[in-house]
Parts: C-alpha cells; sequence; structure tokens
C-alpha cells in the first residue's frame, strides 16, 4: 500500500508542476474551462463505471465520502485533458487525429498499467481496451463544450482589452 500511495503523492505533484510550467498564461482560461468540463464529464462517466460495477478502486483518498479515486479521475485526467486542448495540432485533420489517437492511447496504456501493476485500478467487469473508448467519449465531449464556449473570440478580445 505505501507504493500506491507514493505513486498518489507522485501524481499531484506532476499534475502540479505540469500546469506550473506547460500551460502558458495566454492559454490558462482555456485549461481553466477544460479541467473544469473534465471533472464534470469523468464524474458522470466514473459514478456510472463503479456502479454498475465495472471498475473498483480498492485504494481511495476518501474511502468513506466516494468510491472514486480522486486523484486520477479528478485531477490526472482532467490536466491531460487541459493539455490535449491548449497543445492541440490545428494544421490538417490528419495530423489531429493522430494527436488524439496518441494521447488516448497513452492514457490507455497508463491506466492499464495501474490496473495491472499496483491495487490502485481494478477492473471487475471491463477491459483496459475499453477505457479507450471512455477517454475518447471524455476527450471528445470535453473537446465539443469547450470548443463552443469559445466560439466567438472577439468577446474574449474585448473582455481582455477593458478590463
Amino acid at each position: 500500500m505505501d507504493m500506491e500511495r507514493n505513486l498518489l503523492l507522485l501524481v499531484w505533484f506532476v499534475c502540479v508542476t505540469t500546469i506550473y510550467f506547460f500551460v502558458p498564461r495566454a492559454k490558462a482560461h482555456e485549461f481553466v474551462l477544460c479541467f473544469l468540463v473534465c471533472q464534470a464529464v469523468g464524474w458522470i462517466v466514473e459514478i456510472m463505471l463503479v456502479q454498475f460495477d465495472l471498475v473498483a478502486y480498492p485504494l481511495r483518498e476518501f474511502p468513506k465520502a466516494s468510491d472514486l479515486n480522486i486523484t486520477f479521475k479528478v485531477v490526472w485526467t482532467p490536466v491531460a485533458s487541459g493539455l490535449y486542448y491548449i497543445h492541440r495540432p490545428r494544421a490538417n485533420k490528419w495530423t489531429t487525429c493522430f494527436y488524439f489517437a496518441v494521447w488516448i492511447s497513452l492514457l490507455t496504456l497508463i491506466d492499464g498499467m495501474l490496473a495491472a501493476k499496483t491495487e490502485l485500478v481494478e477492473y471487475v467487469h471491463f477491459h483496459w481496451s475499453l477505457m479507450a473508448i471512455v477517454f475518447s467519449i471524455m476527450f471528445l465531449s470535453v473537446h465539443v463544450l469547450v470548443s463552443w464556449f469559445f466560439r466567438d473570440r472577439k468577446v474574449f478580445r474585448k473582455e481582455a482589452s477593458e478590463g
């Protein structure tokens, strides 16, 4: 259990330092909105996975309050989603699809390794490959919602120049 707790602390440290060093101030508002939207979407998705007994989290930060692992589902995934959104390529469709596939594959690989090597995640009636679909749905819904919110860039430039 000590390794798992140290891993949770490491994830928190990595997430905070990543935000500090890899989120430019000019895109901080986009990152924050992605972070919050991904938390909302991720919370709903994870609650459904836990309630339908598809995934379990044996080691949790708040075992009496929630059946979810707060570190990975409320911090790690939203940070990854925010970084994905603010650093996404806008060149062409193939580059965008490749970038998306790399992010989803990396997150699925990390989640699968956590399930295999630690006691943080346990797939009860679930397979790690289905997590790629879950991550894809989450990232695409976050992308659509945040893009919709920032659809009129002139409004934000006008407010920034007035403030």
